[in-house]
C-alpha cells in the first residue's frame, strides 16, 4: 500500500483519480441513478437537478432522498474549489475498504499503483 500525507500512521492506498467539470462529486450506488433505466434519478435532467441543489445544499453539502422521502440515495458534495482532476485514496481493513478520500487539495500521483478497472 502506498502512504500518503493524508493520514499520519495510516496507510492509504491511491485508488486513481476522479474528474471534475461541475465543481461538485456525488457519492452514492451507481444502479439507483446513473442510467435512464434507473429506480431513482433524483431529478427529470441536469436543470432540474441544480435547482434541487440549490434548495437543499447547505455549505456546499447536499443530502439526496429516495422518492419516497427517505435519506440515503446520496451526498453531493461541492465548495472544494471548482473542476479540476483529483487524488482519490482508500484506507483498507484487511482486504476491506474501510474509507475513502478524495484530496481536494492535492495532486495525483504521476504514475497510478495498479491499472484502471
Amino acid at each position: 500500500m502506498a502512504s500518503t500525507a493524508l493520514g499520519g500512521d495510516v496507510s492509504w492506498e491511491y485508488a486513481g483519480r476522479i474528474g471534475v467539470d461541475t465543481g461538485m462529486i456525488i457519492v452514492g450506488d451507481p444502479r439507483y441513478f446513473a442510467t435512464p433505466d434507473a429506480d431513482e434519478h433524483p431529478a427529470k435532467d441536469w436543470k432540474a437537478f441544480l435547482g434541487l441543489l440549490r434548495r437543499k445544499q447547505h455549505r456546499g453539502i447536499a443530502q439526496l432522498h429516495y422518492r419516497q422521502g427517505h435519506a440515503g440515495l446520496g451526498v453531493v458534495v461541492g465548495g472544494f474549489g471548482g473542476d479540476g482532476v483529483f487524488p482519490v485514496y482508500v484506507r483498507r481493513d484487511g482486504n476491506r475498504v474501510a474509507e475513502m478520500r478524495v484530496d481536494f487539495l492535492g495532486e495525483p500521483e504521476e504514475k497510478p499503483k495498479r491499472e484502471p478497472v
